[in-house]
This record gives C-alpha cells, sequence and structure tokens, in this order.
C-alpha cells in the first residue's frame, strides 16, 4: 500500500492565511483545527500520496474522523471512488484548490471544482450522453446513446494550452480520449495540436467537443 505523508504543519501556515480562517491548529500529527470566521470549525487532514484510493481512504479514517481529506500535492489527484467512499465515512476528499475554495461555503464538503462541475452539468445535457461518470476530480467518462462508444474526457484549464500541459495532463489521466480546455478564452498552441494528433487524442474546446460527440 502506498505510503501516507501528513503535511499538518505545512498546511496550518497555508490555511491560516485564508481570508476566511480565524485559526488553525494542529491538534495531531495528521489532523488540523481549521475555526473559520463564519461556519462551523473545520477538521481537516492534509495528505500527501500520488493517487488517492478508497483503500487509503480507509486508512486515513482509522486514525480519526475528518471533515475533508485534503490532497495537497498539485500533481496528484484522487480516484472518484475514494470521495465516495469518503462520504459514505461522513468525510470527504478535496484537492487544497478546492479545499481552498469552499471554505467559504456553509457546508464545505461535496465542494468540486468549479470548471469540471460545470462541465459536468454541460455535457450530462448533451442530446447524445446518456450518462456521465466521474473517474477522479478532473476526468469523467461519457456513455453516449445509439451505441456509440464511451468517451474518456480529462477537464483541464489554460489561457494558451501549450504541449506541456497536454503533457502533464495525459501524464495524469491515460487513456483519455479528449483533454477539454475549459477556458472559454484558451486557445490550444500548434505544437499541442501537433502533439495531441500524434498521442492519437483530440484537444478540443467546449463548443468543439459538443459538436464531436454527436458523431460516432
Amino acid at each position: 500500500m502506498a505510503e501516507i505523508r501528513y503535511l499538518t504543519n505545512w498546511f496550518a501556515t497555508k490555511i491560516s492565511a485564508h481570508d476566511e480562517v480565524k485559526s488553525a491548529t494542529q491538534i495531531s500529527a495528521s489532523r488540523l483545527h481549521v475555526q473559520r470566521k463564519h461556519g462551523a470549525s473545520l477538521t481537516i487532514a492534509p495528505v500527501h500520496v500520488t493517487t488517492l484510493t478508497a483503500a487509503l481512504v480507509d486508512e486515513i479514517l482509522q486514525t480519526g474522523e475528518a471533515t475533508v481529506i485534503c490532497l495537497v500535492p498539485k500533481a496528484s489527484h484522487y480516484l472518484w471512488s475514494a470521495r465516495e467512499r469518503a462520504n459514505k465515512l461522513g468525510s470527504d476528499v478535496q484537492t487544497m484548490s478546492e479545499v481552498f475554495w469552499s471554505i467559504v461555503e456553509e457546508n464545505p464538503q461535496g465542494f468540486l471544482s468549479k470548471d469540471v462541475d460545470s462541465t459536468r452539468e454541460i455535457l450530462g445535457q448533451h442530446s447524445r450522453v446518456l450518462r456521465v461518470q466521474m473517474i477522479c476530480e478532473s476526468s469523467m467518462r461519457l456513455t453516449r446513446s445509439g451505441g456509440m462508444p464511451d468517451v474518456n474526457i480529462s477537464v483541464e484549464y489554460g489561457y494558451e494550452f501549450g504541449e506541456e500541459a497536454l503533457v502533464k495532463a495525459l501524464a495524469r489521466h491515460p487513456g483519455v480520449d479528449v483533454v477539454l480546455n475549459s477556458n472559454p478564452n484558451g486557445r490550444a498552441t500548434s505544437l499541442a495540436l501537433e502533439h495531441a494528433e500524434h498521442a492519437g487524442v483530440r484537444l478540443l474546446d467546449l463548443s468543439a467537443l459538443m459538436g464531436v460527440l454527436r458523431n460516432p
């Protein structure tokens, strides 16, 4: 099983700088008590793992309760099954970015990146899409009607979406068919488009993806 590292002391310094946070106190090696200026206090478990799985969620919550398990490294991600497992146990899983956004909510649990959540909602309303199934915090599988094959997409965000951004997306989400740049003002560079063609994937914006989903 993957080793779980806790970044409790480091995370306390980061979250303390948030405008909504009154105080952040380390209460154990794996837990942080966050008192908000508005709303109930939270218990956060800041973890460092490459990929957070449901089994790792079980291991983390065996050491104590947590309002949110926060996946700290930007390059890491959590499987959606890990988030579902946490929800069943009364907790939640979020990235560090999601925690910083959700902390202003009355109930931070259940918060999902707005770029991903809005994309999921829009794609779920497509006439050819029967089901949207989350794979991880920023990738999803689209089941289409008429016997058309499923489409796996990763949701990214960039203004000038270059080759390096594409390489990172494909490394984080192997097996996707489409890399979606959810920035409505974004554009893909020629090198990124060329790399996508060689990699056998499509690099699209949301408007282009909506059109592509109508085709076999």
